[in-house]
């Protein structure tokens, strides 16, 4: 493991070396130079480009690592989240017990003039809450998002409303009601995980790239299986 982390560092000042030879030369125009040529800035923005891509693709590998090795000393099953691949799996040691497609945050997003975050965190999280029959309480932007206002007034649940009476008070609604309803029930499917503050892996009809708000988005049958085989407290990897 500290070998590998050895070679990554050892890349990046190698790296830096490199570019720090090309700024002397003449892709990057000296001072005193009386023109730039147009092939000139176009290579030097190409070089700029392939940095960033590298720089990103080293942070991945480095983040991956460090969390490899804390997967290493797990004991109890775990789930790891690869958001680059769309990819997740259930672990047990080096066993996998699980695996499948999911979808994750789709990064930061203006709506409206106002910036929102809609990135899928990563670092080691754990299994916050374990949820049976999960509502979706709409935030604010799922409105501004469509180019509407938020409604002044909610509709309602009848009193003592049980939740499949609810699903289906919910679907009885014209399509212009169903706008006006803050908390919907079976949006998220029959289970949900809470992971993070408002991360929540759910049920999601796009579950391939980045399609969430935040949220890890799986198969219904994913998402059953991660209820059964992940307990509160469990750890969650997510690079």
């Amino acid at each position: 493991m500290i070998w590998k982390i050895f070679a990554i560092v050892s890349f990046i000042c190698v790296f830096a070396l490199g570019y720090a030879f090309l700024a002397t030369n003449s892709l990057i125009p000296k001072k005193d130079d009386t023109g730039i040529s147009f092939e000139k800035l176009d290579s030097l923005h190409s070089i700029i480009r392939k940095q960033d891509i590298r720089h990103a693709g080293l942070i991945y590998r480095i983040e991956k690592l460090e969390l490899e090795f804390e997967m290493s000393r797990q004991e109890n099953n775990y789930l790891v989240i690869d958001r680059h691949k769309g990819y997740f799996w259930i672990r047990q040691d080096n066993a996998v017990l699980y695996e499948g497609n999911c979808g994750v945050g789709r990064g930061s997003r203006v709506i409206s003039g106002r910036a929102h975050d809609f990135e899928t965190p990563a670092g080691k999280l754990k299994v916050m809450r374990k949820i049976q029959s999960p509502w979706w309480h709409r935030p604010n932007w799922f409105w501004t998002e469509k180019g509407l206002s938020v409604p002044k007034h909610f509709i309602e649940y009848p009193k003592g409303c049980s939740y499949d009476n609810a699903v289906a008070f919910y679907n009885s609604l014209s399509r212009d009601d169903r706008l006006r309803v803050r908390a919907v029930p079976g949006y998220l499917g029959k289970y949900a995980i809470q992971i993070a503050s408002g991360i929540y892996i759910h049920y999601g009809a796009r579950r391939s790239g980045r399609v969430s708000h935040g949220c890890i988005r799986v198969s219904r049958e994913a998402a059953e299986t991660m209820y059964n085989l992940l307990e509160v407290g469990d750890a969650v990897y997510v690079y």
